[in-house]
């Protein structure tokens, strides 16, 4: 079977198209050329857009398809750390099992939910100084979820000011490394390469300051320290090291994303804003909320999902074949051929979800997500490789909406573009400017 594929360009193929507009491009392959489409971005590549195809690459035959070598190569490795995020295979499914237990749901809100309702209490102080200022939501809500990442990393009273500045820097060279068209753009002597330099040394001094004398607090920290393998063994420093780079890493970008594009629908939507506001007056008395309470706010969640299917921060998979294999719909993917997996395509999809640019929360009411297939909407991925931080992410994201909700209502700022922009997350292109108003 020979799926059709768009017109593409002598020698650099559909490359021009990707990169001058991904999430249109992308879009645009799947509606016009259905649920399987041949693309020449750097080598073969293939855009699944059938639930049934992402299911076969991400559970059912999941040992031959790798992360891209960028990520699970020796430079990829250097760069990136040999964590949880860029092992394969054995190696990586030890490394899971080990740490499975730290990530479970009752483990998460134990020991991290207190972290949670700190830093978020400590940033709506601070926003109650600002009542009617303007800023940018979205950069609040990423500066948010790095700073309880922070806290959860290293303890409740870790001072993170210093760390997240440098993370943030980090962070935005990795933006750099991946995007960049120049060859080995980590050895070019731009400012961007030398300020992360100085950035990577300083977290890892902090990481080794902090590995060699720990603080009593509960923490990941202390966690991976304790965690054992099967046969009663423990991850040593550089390993703990890793983990720990990774988890600063990726433990925060997304859920911060997530949030404000969820405010930010919120805000367009005030019908469904109220009644997130009646369920939270659910919550007994003036208090803080138990992580019990943050469970049971159904319908919060229920937005929170609607959003990450419309904006979702992990915006694309990449997968390369290590074999020839065949997918459910017949087409034949070679060896060395690259898949795009796109979220943020498949969640917009007509065939599994009516109306799909209408935000509507009651597509997540309880039951309705067993009307659809499995990898309709897979905002945190599947299988062997489905984020582990999973359960750390949903209740960071429903307790910090409940919190802000509860304080303040926000005001867009009129006649400014929002629209996504596809770098390692999805994030809004120039921010989105609000004005903070108590409730």
């Amino acid at each position: 079977m020979n799926p059709k594929a768009p017109a593409a360009w002598p020698l650099v193929g559909h490359l021009p198209a990707f990169l001058h507009d991904k999430l249109g491009f992308l879009t645009r392959c799947a509606e016009e050329y259905g649920d399987t489409v041949p693309l020449r971005i750097g080598e073969p590549t293939f855009l699944l857009n059938d639930a049934a195809d992402i299911q076969h690459v991400l559970i059912d035959h999941s040992a031959n398809y790798s992360k891209t070598w960028r990520l699970t190569s020796p430079r990829g490795k250097r760069f990136s750390g040999n964590g949880l995020h860029t092992s394969f295979g054995a190696d990586h499914l030890r490394q899971r099992r080990m740490l499975q237990p730290v990530f479970s749901r009752s483990a998460i809100e134990e020991l991290f939910f207190e972290v949670m309702l700190d830093r978020t209490s400590r940033r709506i102080d601070a926003w109650t100084q600002q009542a009617g200022v303007e800023l940018d939501v979205a950069a609040e809500t990423e500066s948010l979820a790095l700073s309880i990442i922070l806290g959860s990393i290293f303890g409740l009273q870790f001072p993170d000011e210093k760390l997240a500045a440098a993370v943030t820097l980090r962070r935005g060279y990795i933006e750099y490394f991946y995007e960049s068209l120049l060859p080995y753009p980590e050895h070019w002597p731009f400012p961007m390469v030398r300020r992360y330099r100085r950035a990577q040394a300083s977290i890892d001094a902090i990481i080794r300051q902090q590995l060699e004398h720990p603080s009593s607090a509960r923490s990941f920290l202390t966690s991976f320290a304790a965690a054992t393998y099967a046969d009663g063994s423990r991850m040593d420093f550089h390993q703990q090291r890793d983990e720990i780079l990774t988890l600063m890493s990726t433990g925060y970008e997304t859920i911060g994303d997530a949030l404000a594009w969820t405010l930010y629908l919120l805000v367009l939507h005030p019908d469904v804003e109220s009644q997130v506001i009646a369920e939270l007056e659910t919550i007994p008395g003036n208090r803080e909320p138990s992580a019990g309470d943050i469970t049971k706010l159904t319908f919060t969640r229920q937005v929170l999902d609607e959003s990450m299917r419309l904006y979702p921060p992990t915006w694309l998979y990449i997968r390369m074949a290590l074999s020839d294999d065949t997918l459910p719909n017949g087409i034949h993917i070679r060896k060395n051929s690259k898949l795009y997996l796109c979220q943020y395509v498949t969640h917009r999809s007509a065939k599994y979800f009516p109306e799909p640019l209408r935000f509507d929360p009651g597509r997540f009411a309880p039951g309705e997500a067993a009307k659809r297939p499995r990898f309709s909407y897979f905002p945190f991925g599947g299988g062997t490789r489905q984020c582990i931080g999973e359960h750390f992410a949903l209740l960071e994201g429903v307790t910090v909406l409940a919190l802000l909700l509860r304080r303040f209502r926000f005001q867009l700022i009129q006649h400014q573009a929002i629209v996504p922009r596809p770098t390692i997350t999805l994030r809004p292109r120039n921010g989105i400017r609000v004005k903070i108003l108590p409730r």
